[in-house]
């Protein structure tokens, strides 16, 4: 197989392999370098870069710290997140606890507490203190899948690699998807911290066939 790999300002055309890099197998490896210096510069600058080009998606302009995941363009997050407060028993405990305390309180039935503005914000804050335990957490994989954000976020996955394997990488992007590129051992490697594949030809083909391809190094110059 054939694989155009731009270098030091060259095209060099070799022959190689091609493999998927699968970022949440490879997790541990690449945790430790995940407050790297020069990868946060590269996720802080393109964190920003999507809130400037997208003001009216973003929820605020990014800060440094600020969790990726937060910022996700479609209801994948809210809609998991809801789905495991749903199957949490111990929400259920608490949530029929406040209800009877109120309708004790109140002598109101269960179907009209929604009515009272005080039990709604307790209820509202409970709700928040299990929207919190089940959100993605800080140094997880879940807390980078920046969902509708691949253009952006994938270029925090070519640092994080370039760091943590000691290689050169690249952005690979198309107008439908992008993800890191870098070469190890003589094999392409491809890397996606948004989305898991079953293998690497699911990955090309969501890259798309006649896509207007940008390729580029993620660094100057290997770190």
């Amino acid at each position: 197989m054939t694989q155009l790999l731009e270098m030091n300002n060259a095209i060099e055309e070799i022959d190689v392999q091609e493999k998927l890099y699968p970022v949440c197998e490879n997790w541990d490896l690449l945790k430790p370098y995940l407050n790297d210096e020069d990868v946060q510069e590269v996720l802080n600058e393109a964190m920003i870069d999507f809130c400037l080009e997208h003001p009216n998606r973003a929820p605020k302009m990014w800060e440094p710290g600020d969790a990726p995941w937060e910022y996700t363009t479609r209801d994948h997050w809210v809609m998991a997140i809801e789905e495991k407060i749903a199957e949490d028993e111990q929400y259920h405990a608490e949530f029929k606890a406040l209800d009877k305390e109120w309708i004790s309180k109140t002598g109101q039935e269960e179907d009209h507490l929604w009515d009272n503005d005080d039990y709604r914000k307790q209820w509202s804050l409970l709700h928040e203190k299990y929207y919190k335990k089940h959100s993605p957490k800080e140094g997880t994989r879940e807390w980078y899948q920046f969902f509708g954000g691949c253009h952006w976020i994938n270029q925090f996955t070519a640092a994080l690699v370039s760091k943590a394997l000691n290689v050169e990488a690249f952005v690979y992007e198309t107008t439908t998807h992008t993800c890191a590129t870098f070469v190890k051992d003589d094999v392409v490697y491809y890397a996606d911290v948004q989305l898991d594949w079953e293998n690497l030809q699911e990955l090309i083909d969501f890259m798309g066939e006649g896509e207007e391809v940008n390729f580029y190094p993620v660094f100057d110059e290997i770190l």
